[in-house]
């Protein structure tokens, strides 16, 4: 069965594939579901929480400093995972996340033939907002 988060999310899609683990960093939750009331629109989670074993498999090939890891202290002040990959296929949709995300203070990472969009949120770990294409 499960487990709701949120009014749109479950701890199986925003759990660690590899290991099943669950730790965002503190408000990261509130503010996705906020992202999400905000877009008005579905979201479909392709990635979140990493295990740092996964992270660096081969099946992943994610940043040695990937937001998305639970276990390791990435960064100063990072305490479980501040990332998650939301499916983006569609040009109209992709727009209308970015923006939204955007405006939210979510860093946004894109990559069209990828079919995703990449959002953190590095500001609460003060680090810099940025966009940027992988």
């Amino acid at each position: 069965m499960s487990r709701y988060l949120t009014e749109s999310f479950t701890e199986e899609e925003l759990a660690c594939r590899h290991c099943g683990r669950f730790q965002f960093h503190f408000g990261f939750l509130e503010a996705l579901q906020l992202l999400r009331r905000d877009l008005a629109k579905p979201m479909t989670i392709r990635s979140g929480c990493r295990c740092a074993e996964y992270n660096a498999s081969p099946a992943v090939g994610g940043h040695p400093k990937s937001l998305h890891v639970l276990d390791r202290e990435q960064h100063p002040g990072m305490r479980g995972t501040l990332a998650v990959d939301v499916e983006a296929v569609d040009g109209t949709y992709r727009g209308d996340l970015f923006a939204t995300a955007w405006a939210l203070d979510w860093s946004v990472g894109w990559n069209a033939k990828k079919g995703f969009l990449h959002l953190d949120r590095r500001v609460d770990i003060a680090l810099p907002k940025t966009t940027f294409d992988y």
